[in-house]
């Protein structure tokens, strides 16, 4: 009796990737062909695309070797709602999560699958070398580790969301009520058996990316605020440090008084500590207000994401 071969799913979100879906195709028929044993099922999420992205898709679907689903979101929500709705379409015993870009390349699945086989159910991606700008390579080795000391569990050093899960590491993840998702962190607080496959990150084959300076702040946001209380801790300590500095310039004015001396002149110091304690409490209560905020988000019960459609293709 034979047993069915697995089914793997690949989760792609895109917007606007009319230059590189048909690279995309190509480059999956090309890699796929030299992996046998597996049934594919490729899930397109369109996180709100106003460009050609549909025309292409349809114009190279043949080309896949599987089923191909188009799941088509109301509008643009966000790079993580849409990972999160191509999750939740997955039927495969195991989900590959990568971008359309090509900077996940394919040619690191026979890796994955390897470790799947191993018995390991979250196999992600390490980049060793980004061929990016400057400032972005800074600012995502800085967000990892800074990242890794704030948050509560073990994040794994320069690994995004590149990488397979299992089907029960799936059916955890997608259960996770959050709004504020970062699929990396779910993936690490599951647990199961993980384990990391070191790859190069090529640079974007086609198009613009899509990831601007603000919204890797509000990415880098929601890990440092979703997985630690580490701010809130930190808002404390500011405070202290606020009032000991208080105390002790406060005793010093008194020493000097004291002991015959003129007290320092008072327009400036005064200016000097109005603006400090006035400074760390815009701090804290900026910390505070942004566990408020996502208290406020969640509260209100909406979905992540809206599907307009799903089409099988």
């Amino acid at each position: 009796m034979h047993s069915t071969p697995p089914i793997i799913s690949l989760v792609i979100p895109f917007l606007n990737e009319e230059a590189v879906l048909p690279k995309l195709f190509l480059r999956l028929s090309e890699e796929l062909a030299r992996i046998p044993g597996y049934h594919w099922e490729l899930i397109l999420v369109d996180d709100g695309s106003t460009d050609g992205s549909h025309q292409a898709i349809r114009r190279h679907r043949s080309s896949f070797p599987g089923t191909v689903r188009l799941v088509q979101l109301a509008r643009n929500f966000g790079h993580q709602p849409a990972v999160m709705a191509g999750l939740r379409a997955c039927r495969g015993d195991a989900s590959i999560i990568l971008d359309a870009d090509l900077q996940d390349p394919p040619s690191v699945f026979p890796a994955f699958l390897e470790k799947f086989r191993e018995g390991f159910e979250v196999v992600y991606a390490v980049r060793q070398n980004r061929k990016e700008s400057l400032w972005k390579r800074v600012a995502y080795g800085s967000f990892y580790r800074i990242f890794r000391r704030f948050a509560d569990v073990e994040v794994p050093l320069d690994a995004g969301d590149f990488g397979l899960i299992s089907r029960a590491v799936r059916d955890q993840i997608i259960t996770m009520p959050e709004r504020d998702v970062l699929v990396r962190g779910l993936r690490t607080w599951v647990g199961f058996r993980q384990t990391g496959v070191p790859y190069d990150r090529p640079e974007r084959d086609a198009g613009e990316t899509k990831y601007t300076l603000a919204k890797l702040i509000r990415l880098a946001a929601a890990g440092f605020f979703g997985y630690s209380t580490l701010p809130l801790r930190l808002a404390t300590w500011l405070g202290l440090l606020a009032a000991a500095s208080a105390l002790i310039y406060g005793l010093y004015v008194i020493v000097t008084k004291l002991g015959g001396q003129a007290p320092p002149p008072g327009w400036a110091s005064l200016a000097l500590l109005v603006a400090f304690f006035g400074g760390i409490q815009l701090i804290c209560i900026g910390i505070v207000g942004e566990y408020i905020g996502r208290i406020y988000q969640q509260v209100q019960g909406r979905p992540l994401y809206v599907v307009a459609r799903e089409t099988e293709l």
